[in-house]
């Protein structure tokens, strides 16, 4: 019985200190876990899931090849494909989903987004956001315009117009502008005038 003595002694110190090294170890493993609650900054690179969730990351970046599917790379280790993404900010530039769109045609076209996607170009009370799709021939903009947290729709005159109506400045030089086509230089400068005008009734 004197010789169990130190082995039940040994047993029951090893089994103490296995326990207070997970008690240790635990918390840190979850924290990384909890990305959803990971406060972001305006500088970093997040991803909006179809579930709802967002994952915040250091890098993301856009792949794309020949025989490549386009997809996000995130951290240089963590692959993001399309349909599971509604929206997205790298360091350059945020995207939304063809989903979040409201318009006729498709698009499959990854020059500077995922496929489909469209590139918030202006951001204010007015947003402007721009998508690239084939016509058959050639690679043709598309323009859309969300007023506030409303739906993102296709541009047309008489939309951009009913938009900016209640600003005489915004809507003045609009107009006056105006041509048959949309134009990405009006439609930005537009916005500006707009959003600037905005931001000082606010203030």
């Amino acid at each position: 019985m004197k010789t169990l003595r130190p082995t039940i002694a040994l047993l029951c110190t090893s089994l103490i200190l296995l326990n207070s090294f997970a008690t240790i170890k635990n918390p840190v493993i979850e924290e990384k876990n909890d990305v959803k609650n990971t406060k972001s900054t305006p500088s970093d690179c997040f991803v909006i899931m179809t579930d709802g969730s967002t994952l915040y990351y250091t890098t993301l970046k856009l792949v794309t090849g020949v025989l490549t599917t386009p997809h996000l790379l995130a951290d240089n280790k963590i692959i993001i494909y399309a349909k599971d993404v509604l929206a997205y900010q790298d360091k350059n530039r945020y995207a939304i989903s063809h989903s979040l769109l409201i318009t006729k045609k498709r698009s499959y076209v990854a020059a500077e987004t995922l496929p489909g996607f469209a590139v918030r170009i202006a951001e204010g009370k007015l947003n402007v956001y721009s998508r690239k799709y084939y016509n058959g021939n050639n690679t043709v903009t598309e323009y859309f315009l969300q007023s506030g947290e409303g739906d993102v729709v296709s541009y047309s005159p008489d939309l951009m117009s009913e938009l900016v109506k209640d600003n005489p400045k915004a809507s003045d030089f609009y107009n006056s502008k105006l041509k048959t086509g949309p134009n990405s230089k009006k439609l930005l400068t537009t916005a500006d005038i707009y959003n600037q005008s905005q931001l000082l009734t606010k203030n």
